[in-house]
């Protein structure tokens, strides 16, 4: 180092005496002033380099756009079969249960309610699925009626709805049970009907018939006890032709208020042998009997 600094001073001292020679000859020699000593520079130490093992990059800037297709793609590369992984529904809670497609709404209270009271009226009667069809029957909670009572059966077994049903049993016993002892002086034993429910038009008509939703019953004869039958038909004036006219007209009048249609013998060809009867809703509960 210290040889180093001598170089130097020479060197300073080489140039001066260089520059006072080529220097203009006015100038004096006592207007030149050297410098006592050379300047020595400054020595300063190299800046230190920054361990880059020890350094902590940079967190990136999030970017959720991007983050999120990648979470969907990394999601759709784990799925088997190259399928994507199905994202389950927030909206929907756990273990909620989905309704089966074509599944049956539950009865309501209202329907429930019918069902006990026929119950207590002693009717037998199963449950069956919900009936429809295209061209737009429907009886949304059918029941199959085997008897309209303890002791009266119904044969064979009736396809109504409930509220039909109902208004049978209490017709038929309230009614027809005490008119068989007044005109046979025996009990009525079973009802054999004609028709209940099938899908079809009224007879001559494309409206559909109250049979085509369980709402009406064609009632085709009375059995008794003693195993006798009076069918549905227009009588004589005999003697035993006028007992069995007089109980059908009876019973053919008493309808007309409970049923809202009452048809039979001398409405029309069609109703020639039986009687029809149903709960047809008409303008002010009115009622069709003829």
């Amino acid at each position: 180092m210290v040889r180093f600094h001598n170089a130097l001073r020479h060197t300073f001292a080489i140039m001066a005496l260089l520059a006072i020679a080529s220097a203009p000859s006015t100038l004096q020699a006592e207007d030149v002033k050297l410098p006592v000593q050379a300047p020595i520079p400054e020595m300063r130490e190299p800046a230190e380099k920054p361990d880059r093992a020890s350094e902590t990059p940079p967190l990136p800037t999030p970017r959720p756009d991007i983050d999120a297709k990648a979470e969907t793609r990394k999601a759709d590369e784990a799925a088997p079969s190259g399928k994507p992984v199905e994202k389950k529904d927030a909206s929907k809670s756990e273990g909620q249960a989905e309704k089966k497609k074509g599944e049956p709404a539950p009865p309501s209270a209202e329907e429930l309610a019918c069902r006990k009271r026929l119950r207590d009226l002693g009717v037998t009667f199963e449950e069956r699925r919900p009936l429809s069809d295209e061209a737009g029957c429907s009886v949304p909670h059918p029941i199959a009626i085997t008897s309209l009572g303890s002791n009266i059966a119904l044969e064979p077994e009736a396809v109504l709805n409930c509220a039909l049903a109902e208004t049978a049993a209490r017709f038929f016993q309230e009614t027809v049970g005490p008119a068989a002892e007044q005109h046979f002086k025996q009990p009525l034993t079973a009802i054999r009907h004609a028709s209940a429910y099938v899908c079809r038009p009224r007879n001559g008509s494309s409206k559909l018939s109250e049979h085509a939703y369980g709402n009406a019953l064609d009632i085709a004869s009375f059995v008794f006890k003693d195993g006798s039958e009076v069918e549905v038909k227009a009588y004589g004036t005999s003697k035993e032709e006028s007992v069995k006219g007089n109980f059908l007209a009876q019973i053919r009048s008493a309808a007309c208020g409970p049923f809202k249609t009452v048809l039979g013998p001398g409405t029309d060809a069609d109703h020639a042998t039986h009687f029809h009867l149903d709960l047809a809703e008409r303008r002010n509960e009115s009622t069709y009997c003829r």
